[in-house]
């Protein structure tokens, strides 16, 4: 397992009801992109700064049901990507009981932010999604991490340019998306 830390929270340029934050290995370089909604961005944020609102918020409200009945959170495991979008598991600790629970990792991460967990990534499942920086100064994702809108503008983009060797990975993403979908919903 690797141990990430906050880089960055930022608000995305075409849209500032939508924010991103850049979560990266300590002590190394590699870093991963989560889409943020405007709470779990606030969340995080305040927490950041040590900031506090008059009234408890929800991750703030959790943390104080969970100091009452001395439930300790020991860490956060992102652990799998589905259609482009993380996802993680949380390990609480009560007594001699210990439970794992499946969560969104934006509220993952302003949980562990106020209980001082670590926030942990699979070595394989970091090395497949992290970020990497581009010559020319953009960043560049893998295509597992991206959602299925990207996908698809991307898709056409390499086939207007031509690009049929990476339209075919792309599309190949796209109908393992479709596959793991239909599937899921027959399973359910």
């Amino acid at each position: 397992m690797v141990e990430l830390v906050i880089a960055n929270i930022m608000s995305r340029a075409d849209d500032n009801r939508a924010y991103v934050l850049m979560l990266q290995e300590r002590n190394g370089f590699r870093r991963i992109i989560l889409a943020l909604g405007n709470p779990e961005a606030n969340s995080i944020a305040m927490s950041l700064r040590k900031a506090y609102s008059p009234r408890p918020l929800t991750h703030e409200l959790f943390g104080s049901l969970a100091r009452a009945f001395d439930i300790k959170m020991r860490y956060v495991i992102i652990n799998r990507i589905e259609e482009g979008t993380f996802c993680s598991t949380i390990l609480f600790e009560q007594g001699n009981e210990v439970r794992e629970i499946d969560a969104r990792t934006s509220d993952a991460v302003a949980l562990a932010l106020r209980s001082g967990a670590p926030i942990l990534i699979t070595e394989e499942l970091l090395n497949r999604t992290c970020v990497r920086d581009a010559p020319n100064g953009a960043i560049s994702i893998p295509i597992h991490a991206a959602n299925d809108k990207v996908l698809r503008d991307a898709l056409a983009e390499a086939i207007r340019n031509e690009d049929y060797e990476f339209a075919k990975t792309l599309k190949d993403e796209l109908d393992s998306r479709s596959s793991n979908l239909a599937e899921n919903n027959i399973n359910n």
